[in-house]
């Protein structure tokens, strides 16, 4: 059960400018809430079937310093991109799996999507739509070229999209916790086709309430417009626990070292 506000936020990084965006996202919204930042890069490394005994000890220390290396270049990564107070871990995994698995320890993922397919397709089949899929926790997905937008923007004007169930108030609660953080406000009417969001054009954020491990994503009843949605989107999973800290973000949290999310 995740909780909200979130104290936990898991970045997958894939050393791309999307994921860089969402490094930039996810900092800034835990320093502003005090959360623990948890980066993770996962990547398989195949192993050749012919490789004799001697050859694969020769790999093992070489994976060993390559493992080594990445976690350097992960760290680095994280603090160009803004982050100051994290934890980081290497997973020689698929990284679908990997990271759905991590998602169970948090309480937030926020992950980047290129977008090289244009607006129309710009997360279907990605890694990110198998996340959604997937996570038990609600994942924030934001764009490569968002980056010219400041972070705390994202949550200045959420819109939810309707309908959702009638007693599902998790995307609410959560979109209003988040927007809060930044003194921003959850818009009063939800989005009930594509020419709602082009009327209000103050629209920051997507939230959308799905269940996507009981079905397809795209059969959602707003997926004829989210295909064609440019702007970032919170798929908020049904369940949600209180968290024990305050429900207000508008406070200092003050500063700790995470200890990461397990």
């Amino acid at each position: 059960m995740w909780n909200c506000p979130p104290s936990r936020i898991l970045v997958p990084v894939d050393f791309g400018e999307a994921s860089g965006r969402a490094v930039a996202v996810a900092a800034a919204l835990a320093a502003r809430i005090g959360a623990r930042l948890h980066l993770l890069h996962a990547e398989v490394f195949e192993v050749p079937a012919y490789f004799t005994h001697d050859q694969l000890k020769t790999l093992e220390r070489e994976r060993t310093i390559a493992r080594g290396r990445a976690q350097e270049f992960l760290q680095d990564f994280a603090r160009r991109h803004g982050a100051s107070r994290f934890t980081s871990e290497i997973d020689e995994g698929l990284p679908t799996a990997a990271i759905v698995e991590a998602a169970g320890h948090a309480d937030l993922v926020v992950m980047g999507t290129h977008g090289r397919r244009g607006p129309a397709r710009w997360w279907i089949g990605s890694v990110a739509e198998r996340v959604i899929h997937g996570s038990p926790t609600p994942v924030l997905v934001v764009r490569a070229d968002s980056a010219g937008v400041p972070a705390e923007a994202i949550f200045a004007h959420p819109m939810l999209v309707s309908p959702a169930p009638a007693d599902d108030d998790a995307p609410t609660r959560v979109a209003a916790g988040l927007a809060s953080a930044f003194g921003g406000e959850v818009a009063a009417a939800a989005i009930t086709c594509q020419a709602d969001l082009v009327r209000d054009r103050q629209a920051t954020l997507i939230v959308v309430s799905h269940e996507g491990r009981h079905g397809a994503l795209l059969a959602h009843p707003a997926e004829h417009w989210l295909r064609s949605c440019s702007l970032p989107m919170l798929f908020v999973p049904g369940s949600v626990s209180k968290s024990a800290r305050t429900e207000s973000l508008n406070q200092d949290p003050g500063h700790h070292v995470p200890e990461g999310l397990k």
